[in-house]
């Protein structure tokens, strides 16, 4: 009998948050907060959104399972 150990990515979908607190339009999909940070900013370049220089990337909960 052997166990194997399969990894999972995960699919969490986060916000961009502006300076002054208010929740964007901007959207990501990403696996944890770090990938997302990254996508963001290479989205950002490529689209030539302005997000300003303080920002705030945060996971939005959609309700999952029990949703």
């Amino acid at each position: 009998m052997t166990n194997e150990i399969t990894k999972q990515e995960q699919s969490n979908t986060y916000n961009v948050i502006d300076s002054m607190g208010r929740h964007t339009d901007f959207y990501v999909i990403a696996s944890n907060i770090k990938e997302a940070c990254n996508e963001v900013k290479r989205i950002a370049k490529e689209q030539k959104r302005n997000l300003g220089n303080y920002y705030k990337v945060k996971r939005c909960y959609n309700g999952g399972v029990r949703g």
